[in-house]
């Protein structure tokens, strides 16, 4: 039993954080939150006049801005363990909506490599939620953010899919059941990350989405007696160009929330 009252500050917020080494004044309202430090840059590319705030463990921070609305990027890591620390330092500083941009694995026969994937819910497996609460919390996406998401897709004539993410922990399972037995229950993706984002964004009250690119399909390589562990090349052309269009589909969607009535009014801090 979890006795953790989440609607009560921890004391840690309006100050310095230990591990992104960002303050107060330092991010924008919506931050978006690749796990890969390598993807920072080329969000950071489509932004204008972005300012790197900080880089610490391989936790890289940068603000700018949108289109005029104000946008900041932070990278968490591999894995739900640094991803949590790092969504909860965000928000103990203002953080309102984290949307997260990661890579994930196919786990039904039609999700392709190259494919983009915005799920609405998670699996949690990603091996820190089940410490903040009970298994049976659901890990959800914001309605709101989900919904801008998808919109902004649509409106960019971006195909998506869409439906359940399994947030895992161990990448070199060498187990074929350990994939097989969620592309049963027709969960559509894999991901490390997702599940923590969502539990902690909610229980801290504030917004979050999932926006995935799919680089292999473990399903399809988990088939045989044998897993096939390994991931092609992430830098072909029908990656980079899906991971641009979800970058596009994001900033997209990041300034639809700005607009959206739905969240109230979000600070407008030109950086």
């Amino acid at each position: 039993m979890f006795k953790q009252d989440f609607r009560l500050p921890n004391g840690l917020e309006n100050q310095r954080q230990y591990h992104i080494k960002c303050g107060p004044g330092d991010i924008a309202p919506i931050v978006i939150v690749p796990g890969d430090q390598g993807r920072v840059q080329s969000i950071v590319e489509k932004i204008s006049n972005p300012k790197k705030i900080a880089e610490n463990r391989g936790l890289i921070t940068y603000t700018g801005n949108y289109e005029g609305y104000p946008v900041s990027v932070t990278s968490t890591g591999m894995g739900g363990t640094s991803a949590s620390i790092v969504y909860e330092e965000l928000i103990n500083i203002g953080a309102k909506v984290l949307i997260r941009i990661g890579s994930v694995a196919g786990l039904q026969e039609e999700i392709e490599e190259g494919d983009i994937v915005i799920p609405y819910a998670c699996v949690r497996d990603d091996g820190a939620s089940n410490y903040y609460v009970d298994e049976n919390f659901p890990a959800t996406a914001s309605p709101e953010v989900y919904l801008s998401l998808t919109l902004s897709s649509k409106e960019l004539k971006i195909n998506y899919k869409t439906g359940i993410n399994w947030s895992h922990s161990c990448f070199y399972n060498r187990d074929p059941e350990y994939f097989q037995r969620w592309g049963r229950c027709r969960v559509i993706s894999m991901d490390m990350e997702a599940s923590a984002l969502f539990v902690v964004s909610s229980l801290r009250g504030i917004k979050s989405g999932f926006i995935g690119i799919c680089y292999a399909n473990r399903f399809k390589q988990s088939k045989k007696e044998k897993v096939d562990l390994s991931v092609p090349d992430t830098t072909r052309d029908l990656i980079k160009e899906a991971t641009s269009n979800a970058i596009d589909i994001t900033l997209k969607a990041v300034k639809k929330l700005y607009q959206s009535e739905s969240l109230g009014t979000l600070e407008m801090k030109i950086f």
